[in-house]
Order: structure tokens, then C-alpha cells, then sequence
């Protein structure tokens, strides 16, 4: 807990007293987690985390996250991975597995979401964020710390919403249709770190083609995600 609370773990909404400490646990460990680029930030010389999730189903609220997978980019180098299962709190949907082929038995020794969560928000520690539908992987992020006594606040853009705008007469915007409008090939694809894999070569490949003009985080402005 030391170690998380002189990182990002700074805003603490119920300030620690002792008599707080002892008579409301739950109020005390309630923090803030907030990572946010300045305006006139250059993205390319942010750190980027480009994460996914693979979960129970589409419903932040009542689904939960079973694969977490992010990759870290400094410089545009391939600095880190953060890539593990996680055993969830309902049973696990057959129409889950059939898309990710995720089975039960592989999560059934699994870590928890308590144990992972504060590891990946370790990993994520003065990042910029980037997914691929990046609605979908921070609702179910933002519920999850939640449910553990979080709130967090971070800067993340959407190459979903990218593509968008850069690409508009390419029909559909999925990954599978972006990596091969850009020539890509992959494996591995519906788990998570092949997932991050590819919307780090899509989102490289926009930024070196179509959107060459952005570079502020302002300019990013209509693809972010709150």
C-alpha cells in the first residue's frame, strides 16, 4: 500500500485520520486515481499503455474481466508487457468462450481481480491509455476499481474514433478490417495481448499516414474517453 500511495494513489477523498482508520475501513481506502496530459502535451513522447479486456460479456455493471493484456511504448518501442487471467465472481458464459476460447478450467486457479487490479494500475502509473472501442475497456476498468475502492480519472483516446475520422470510406473499423486495409497479419487474435498487439500496429500505422497532423494531446480531443 506504501509503495501504490506515493505513485498515483494521491488524492484521497476521506482524509486518514485515526479514528476514521479504525471506524470506517472502506471510507479510508476510497482514493482518486488521476493521470491527466496537459493540452500542449506531444502525444508521441507520452508512454502509452495500449491495454484490452476480455470479460463475461458487454455489461460493465454486472460482467466481470477475465484477461487483462497491455503493452507499454516508449518512444515507440516495445518497453513492457502486462499480460495474466483472472478468475471472475460468476461463472463464466459458454458465448465468452466460444469468442475468446477462454474455458472455465483455465480460470479456475486463476488470480482475482483483487489481486490483479492494483498490479495493472502499477503498470498503467503515469501513462497515457489507448484501446481499440476504448469505451468498452475503460467501463469495465472504471467498475472494477470501483467494486475495490477506487475512482480513476485518466487521460485515454480511442483508435476506434481515430479510424473513424482518418478512415471514413473504409467500411467497417474493426481490427480484423484495419490490420488488413494496412497490410497486417497477426495471430492470436480475441485474446487480450494479441488484441493490444494489433491496435498498437494500426494505431502506429495512422499516426505515421492519416493522422500525421496530430500531435498535441488537444488535437486528440475528439477521440478521447473520459
Amino acid at each position: 500500500m506504501t509503495q501504490l500511495q506515493n505513485s498515483m494513489f494521491f488524492d484521497i477523498l476521506f482524509p486518514a485520520d485515526e479514528d476514521d482508520a479504525q471506524g470506517n475501513s472502506q471510507l479510508f481506502l476510497q482514493k482518486v486515481l488521476r493521470h491527466q496530459l496537459a493540452g500542449d502535451s506531444i502525444v508521441r513522447d507520452s508512454t502509452l499503455v495500449i491495454f484490452d479486456f476480455e470479460t463475461t460479456g458487454l455489461d460493465s455493471l454486472r460482467d466481470r474481466i477475465i484477461e487483462v493484456g497491455a503493452i507499454k511504448y516508449q518512444n515507440g518501442e516495445r518497453v513492457a508487457d502486462f499480460s495474466t487471467l483472472i478468475k471472475p465472481d460468476i461463472p463464466l458464459p459458454e458465448v465468452a468462450s466460444r469468442i475468446t476460447g477462454i474455458t472455465a478450467d483455465m480460470l479456475e486457479n486463476q488470480p482475482t481481480i483483487d489481486e490483479v487490479l492494483p498490479k495493472f494500475l502499477q503498470f498503467i502509473d503515469h501513462t497515457l491509455l489507448v484501446a481499440h472501442n476504448a469505451e468498452f475497456d475503460m467501463a469495465f476498468l472504471k467498475h472494477a476499481c470501483h467494486r475495490l475502492g477506487y475512482q480513476i480519472e485518466w487521460s485515454c483516446f480511442c483508435t476506434l474514433k481515430l479510424a473513424r475520422q482518418l478512415l471514413p470510406d473504409l467500411e467497417s473499423k474493426n481490427l480484423d478490417s484495419l490490420a488488413q486495409h494496412y497490410g497486417l497479419s497477426f495471430a492470436a487474435r480475441h485474446r487480450s495481448i494479441g488484441d493490444c498487439e494489433v491496435t498498437g500496429a494500426v494505431l502506429n500505422s495512422l499516426l505515421r499516414g492519416e493522422g500525421a497532423g496530430l500531435q498535441q494531446w488537444k488535437d486528440f480531443s475528439p477521440f478521447q474517453v473520459a
